[in-house]
């Protein structure tokens, strides 16, 4: 009884004191990735309370992912994005920013909405 108490608060304060926080990876993105390039959208992880903490977030994932095939293609000003295209490499990079990074997923382009179509 004694052990199942001290593991349960061993777990509970690891996940509380997020040692878990590895970038989550959405399955598309690393499948995508195995085989060629994949444009994604990586969401950071900033402190609200820095307004240059955004920038610097940035221009720091992007010097880590030199020498992979990442390329940028949009930073964003006022929300924690990047979108990039990656490779494998570049998702490696990626999964092992756990300061940096909290998630991967793909940027799926969709047309603009034109709302119901007129008679």
């Amino acid at each position: 009884m004694t052990i199942a108490i001290m593991l349960a608060l061993a777990w509970g304060w690891s996940v509380a004191s997020g040692t878990d926080d590895r970038p989550v990876i959405d399955p598309d993105v690393r499948a995508a990735a195995r085989g060629g390039t994949i444009r994604v959208l990586v969401e950071l992880r900033i402190p609200r309370a820095d307004p240059s903490a955004l920038g610097n977030a940035q221009d720091e994932v992007l010097r880590r992912l030199a020498g992979t095939g990442a390329r940028l293609a949009r930073r964003y000003a006022t929300v924690p994005l990047l979108a990039l295209e990656i490779d494998a490499a570049a998702l490696a990079r990626l999964e092992d920013m756990r300061a940096l990074v909290t998630r991967v997923r793909a940027d799926d382009i969709l047309p603009p909405y034109e709302g119901p179509a007129r008679r």
